[in-house]
């Protein structure tokens, strides 16, 4: 599995009920999308839940490459790059995914941590899982996926759930996103 973000940053200023309608009216075109696991619509807002800027930053899991190459290149994310220029597309390696229907509001945090020069892997590994285990047991989590990056050496986690005051205890300067929409094969 491979679990997937791009980050588009607004001004500071902007109208950020533009980017909720085009989810409100784009939103279930990525349901049923092949090889797509779960795409979670994620909006954070300058000054909401002491987020310090305006971002859209869809996160995708995917089953295989075959769908995100198929996203990615055969034109759907063209409106993405024709509405908000070049756009970088981060990418991980999945180690532990678990994802439940989610049905009402939910929130999400995406951290993303350096693994540096010289850490014990093996010991990283066994830190992820831990901390993954406690995650799926909390029963508000709707997802929560660890993966990681080699080639920028990176781990990647991301939290999702209906409880924003947990959210905000880990959040630890990291933005605390609204979930606008979820597409998900579960």
């Amino acid at each position: 599995m491979i679990s997937m973000q791009y980050n588009i940053v607004l001004p500071g200023d902007y109208n950020m009920d533009t980017i909720k309608k085009r989810v409100k009216d784009n939103g279930s075109k990525t349901d049923g999308f092949p090889d797509l696991k779960m795409k979670a619509y994620l909006i954070a807002e300058k000054n909401k839940y002491g987020n310090y800027e305006n971002q859209y930053a869809p996160f995708y899991l995917w089953r295989k490459e075959d769908g995100m190459n198929k996203f990615l290149l055969d034109g759907y994310f063209n409106n993405i790059l024709h509405s908000f220029g070049w756009t970088k597309v981060k990418s991980w390696i999945v180690m532990h995914e678990y994802v439940k229907a989610a049905f009402e509001f939910q929130y999400a945090v995406i951290q993303r941590l350096p693994v540096t020069e010289f850490t014990d892997i093996t010991a990283m590994c066994n830190d992820e899982k831990e901390n993954f285990t406690e995650w799926i047991e909390k029963t508000a989590t709707t997802a929560y996926i660890t993966a990681y990056n080699p080639s920028s050496w990176e781990v990647c986690r991301f939290h999702m759930t209906a409880d924003i005051e947990l959210l905000k205890k880990v959040a630890e300067g990291s933005l605390i996103y609204d979930v606008h929409h979820v597409s998900q094969m579960i």
